[in-house]
């Protein structure tokens, strides 16, 4: 488990353009990318790949 100022720091590197932070932060928040990658109760590849470039491609809009 990671602390506040861990998750900070790591949240930094990944608006910041680090791939390696930008890892850990999609590891950390798998599950809830999980969760809203189903349609009608059923799990959607292709809206989980979607999700994951969408945030890949936008976190560093992200204002800290």
């Amino acid at each position: 488990m990671m602390n506040n100022r861990e998750f900070g720091q790591v949240l930094q590197g990944a608006v910041a353009g680090s791939h390696q932070d930008l890892e850990h932060l999609l590891e950390i928040y798998e599950p809830l990318i999980q969760k809203h990658s189903h349609v009608n109760g059923e799990f959607d590849k292709e809206l989980y790949q979607y999700l994951l470039i969408h945030i890949a491609l936008n976190i560093h809009k992200f204002v800290i």
